[in-house]
């Protein structure tokens, strides 16, 4: 992924920033004005964000003299992107799309698969939702094994590690669960079943399905 200026007295484009690893893109989107959500060949999906202070930078230099003679870095663009989130949900994602579901929502990440896959990446609004969410599905690697042995943390982060990412798939097998590990779960978390089934099920539901 290429960061680029374009500078209309020099009619020139100028390549400013880069990520600091080749990737295979399949699909891309502008997530905000400095940040990219990409999907690669492997079935990766990961974002990037441009440091704010590159972006201002680039912007209140009209000639693009500054940018022009920065000094290359890791034979690329002088800046890098820095690393968001990391995640491999097991299908080359051909769509990436920034999109609403439900009239007034929030905002979320709608990707598409060649097998026919369809997920979501919803962002976390509360500090909560992301100790909750995480620590369920710590639990659940260890209570809920894949049924070819696979390692769960191997799988999604086989190309590269996990990042800033909770497997909401994995978490709503909690409700597959037998109920003496539905319970010994909700104990750990401090909450009754049906507390950590209603707050599962929120977090899908309240994007729009």
């Amino acid at each position: 992924m290429f960061y680029v200026a374009y500078k209309p007295l020099e009619n020139k484009l100028i390549i400013f920033a880069d990520d600091s690893q080749p990737r295979w893109v399949v699909s891309s989107t502008m997530v905000d004005y400095e940040t990219v959500a990409v999907g690669d060949k492997f079935g990766n999906i990961l974002l990037n964000r441009l440091p704010s202070s590159v972006s201002a930078a680039v912007d209140d230099d009209p000639t693009g003299a500054t940018i022009l003679h920065d000094k290359p870095k890791l034979m690329g663009a002088p800046n890098k992107t820095s690393l968001l989130a990391h995640f491999n949900v097991g299908d080359i994602v051909t769509s990436l799309s920034k999109t609403s579901l439900i009239p007034g929502g929030r905002d979320l990440l709608l990707y598409t698969g060649l097998h026919g896959t369809l997920g979501l990446l919803i962002p976390f609004v509360s500090k909560e939702d992301i100790d909750f969410m995480s620590t369920l599905e710590m639990h659940m690697r260890a209570e809920a094994p894949s049924i070819v042995g696979r390692d769960h943390l191997a799988y999604r982060g086989y190309y590269a590690p996990v990042k800033a990412v909770i497997d909401g798939d994995l978490c709503e097998a909690y409700a597959r669960l037998p109920q003496t590990k539905q319970m010994q779960i909700a104990q750990e978390l401090d909450r009754t079943i049906g507390e950590v089934l209603k707050k599962v099920e929120s977090m899908r539901t309240a994007s729009g399905f």
